[in-house]
Formats: structure tokens, C-alpha cells, sequence
């Protein structure tokens, strides 16, 4: 798509663009027109994102941990371009291994980047949104918003709470304009289960449950890992929709997993 007027284009607000799904995601909102507010801990990352499109890349350094940072980047945001018009919320990472191997530290230091990141980022932007009467946040989710196996008992702690309360948000900011979307892949082809952080105690006895789970992750199916590039096209895809789904799914692994834990609670529910 050839590049929009400043009255035509979206704004978005996009976190992690340092690398992986949020620069693919920023990449693609750039290539159809539209600007990005582009931000990451270290702003240096952001240089060739910003350079080649001049004049419509925001750089803004930004701890998602940081609410009062938040904050000053959603109001950079509207000084540069006015108005924010969807938000992909991306910033995380993994951790794996025995819940009761996790530490406190641990768990409650993956939940200030995963989750409260997450509110972070929305208290600062949804001022904005309700204000325009517009909007659309896109959270980043995956499988493990639906179920969770061993070893990822955390990461699927931290997913299903951001569920949990997109769920409740897009119901309070329907009647305001604002829409929300959970974007649910399997696998994808970045950093985030390579560099996952493993739970500082290994248990004997969890071995047997623990252990083939972390093999699985370390060597996912090719049908389970998804190109960014694929996932940024859904994901706009979604947003341009005339009813952007609240639920979306990338893969056929991934359906294929979810389907399969909604019918166990079906037939449990049937039972």
C-alpha cells in the first residue's frame, strides 16, 4: 500500500519493537502507510525502523514495568501525531519449568513485565481512546490463554490473566467505540522461547512431567512455528476487519490445540 496522508492513516502504539513480533507488526503498519509509535527499553534498536520512514516513526523509550514512563510515552504519542488508534500490546517473556521450582522473585518478576506491563500500557493509552470515542488494543496472548501443560504453569498464569481482564475491558469500552483483540498463536519464529528463563529449582520428581515438556518446547513441530511476517498481516488483517475478532487464533496447531482443550471442558461440563 502506497503511504497515506497524516488524515487517513492509523496511529498505532506498539511495545517490544526492538525486535521480533513487535517490529514485524510495527514493520507492517508502516509498509500500508501508517505511523508508528515505536517502543523498546533501549531506543538505539529502533534506528533503522525510524530511518526509513522518516516523519512517521516515534521512538520512545519505554519500560512497560515503568507506569509514570507509560504515561509519557502515550502523551509523546498525541503531541506528535494526535491521536492513538490501536495499541499492541507485546512486551514479555517466558518462563518455564515446575511451579513449585519458581521462585517468588521469579514469578512476580515475569508478572510486572507480562501482566502489569500490560495495564501499564492500557491506563496510559485508554484516556486517549475514550476521548476520541475510537480505538483498537490488540494484546499479545497465545495457546497458553486457553491451557497450560508442565513447565508452563507461569507463563499460562500470566496469559490467562491478561484474558481475563481483556475480556472484561472489551465489554466496558464496547459502548465507547473501543475494540479489543487477543492475538493467540502457537509457536513463533523469535527470541521468546529461545531465551525463556528456567525456574531456579529443579525438582527430582518432576522430572518425569517436566522434563518432556521442555523437550517439546526446545524442538516444536515446523507446522507449530509461525513466520512474523505471516502474524503482522493477520494481525492488520484483524484490525481492518468490520468486526475484528475478539478471539484470534494463527495456526493450524494452535486451533488445533485450543479445539481440543474446549472440548475436554466440554465433555467435562457434560459429565
Amino acid at each position: 500500500m502506497a503511504d497515506s496522508d497524516a488524515s487517513t492513516s492509523r496511529v498505532w502504539f506498539v511495545t517490544g519493537t526492538s525486535s521480533g513480533m513487535g517490529r514485524a507488526v510495527a514493520r507492517a503498519a508502516l509498509a500500508r502507510g501508517d505511523r508508528v509509535v515505536a517502543t523498546a527499553r533501549d531506543t538505539s534498536a529502533l534506528d533503522e525502523l525510524a530511518g526509513g520512514s522518516p516523519g512517521r516513526v516515534l521512538p520512545v523509550e519505554l519500560d512497560v514495568r515503568d507506569e509514570a514512563a507509560a504515561m509519557r510515552a502515550a502523551r509523546r504519542a498525541v503531541e506528535a501525531f494526535g491521536r492513538i488508534d490501536v495499541v499492541f500490546n507485546n512486551a514479555g517473556y517466558a518462563l518455564v519449568g515446575s511451579v513449585e521450582g519458581t521462585t517468588d522473585a521469579q514469578a512476580r518478576a515475569m508478572s510486572d513485565t507480562g501482566f502489569f506491563g500490560v495495564l501499564n500500557v492500557l491506563r496510559a493509552v485508554l484516556p486517549v481512546m475514550r476521548r476520541q470515542r475510537s480505538g483498537h488494543v490488540l494484546n499479545m496472548s497465545s495457546i497458553f490463554g486457553h491451557m497450560s501443560f508442565p513447565a508452563t504453569g507461569l507463563l499460562s498464569a500470566v496469559k490467562q490473566a491478561v484474558c481475563g481482564c481483556t475480556q472484561a475491558m472489551a465489554a466496558e469500552l464496547a459502548p465507547l467505540g473501543i475494540g479489543f483483540t487477543l492475538v493467540e498463536p502457537g509457536g513463533l519464529r523469535t527470541g521468546f522461547l529461545p531465551n525463556w528463563v528456567e525456574a531456579e529449582h529443579a525438582i527430582d520428581d518432576y522430572e518425569q512431567s517436566v522434563g518432556p515438556a521442555l523437550e517439546l518446547l526446545r524442538n516444536l513441530p515446523p507446522e507449530a512455528v509461525q513466520e512474523v511476517d505471516e502474524v503482522a498481516a493477520a494481525i492488520l488483517d484483524a484490525v481492518d476487519a468490520e468486526r475484528p475478532p475478539f478471539h484470534l487464533v494463527l495456526g493450524e496447531w494452535a486451533d488445533g490445540i485450543i479445539r481440543e482443550e474446549l472440548h475436554s471442558r466440554l465433555g467435562d461440563l457434560a459429565r
